[in-house]
């Protein structure tokens, strides 16, 4: 068990650290590969099925969640073209965890379970993929963080349209 626990690791960082090539976006490799790094059970336990009057849950909410991954994973962008693809394309339903072709959440099933998804619970779901990365990283190496533009303030000030101290005064 340690051994597979290590050659998780190894893998993990080889993708981190880009010293082997992901399968191409939406193909089934792709998602055979990432498919072990997807909690279920902690899903789970943070999502439990709502209770309640109304006709019993038919997907659990590691289901549910990974059908929304489908969505970032795969070409298909929207709800509704994700669910009519679903059907016909099996190595989607087997990441998803999905038993059969007949039996498939619908849009409105998957934008319900997306409105429950909160800003903490997804920052746990970040952390639980991110935990195995973090581990098999060198502590004492030295790191570089680069910045972008979404990390510096907006000058939303400096390009404010003002009218002249002329106007200003006649608009009182």
């Amino acid at each position: 068990m340690e051994d597979c626990k290590s050659d998780r690791r190894v893998r993990i960082l080889r993708v981190a650290l880009g010293m082997t090539v992901l399968a191409q976006t939406g193909t089934g490799a792709l998602l055979e590969e990432l498919s072990p790094f997807v909690d279920d059970t902690l899903i789970n336990e943070l999502l439990p099925r709502p209770l309640g009057p109304g006709r019993p849950r038919s997907f659990s909410s590691a289901q549910l969640f990974r059908v929304l991954l489908l969505n970032l994973l795969t070409p298909a962008h929207s709800f509704n073209l994700l669910v009519s693809l679903l059907a016909e394309n099996r190595a989607w339903r087997h990441f998803a965890r999905l038993p059969n072709q007949r039996v498939l959440p619908d849009a409105k099933m998957l934008h319900q379970f997306r409105s429950r998804l909160e800003l903490p619970l997804l920052r746990q779901f970040n952390g639980q993929l991110l935990r195995p990365l973090l581990e098999g990283l060198d502590p004492a190496r030295a790191s570089l963080a680069i910045m972008d533009s979404t990390d510096l303030p907006a000058p939303v000030n400096c390009f404010k349209k003002t009218l002249p101290f002329s106007l200003r005064s006649m608009r009182r």
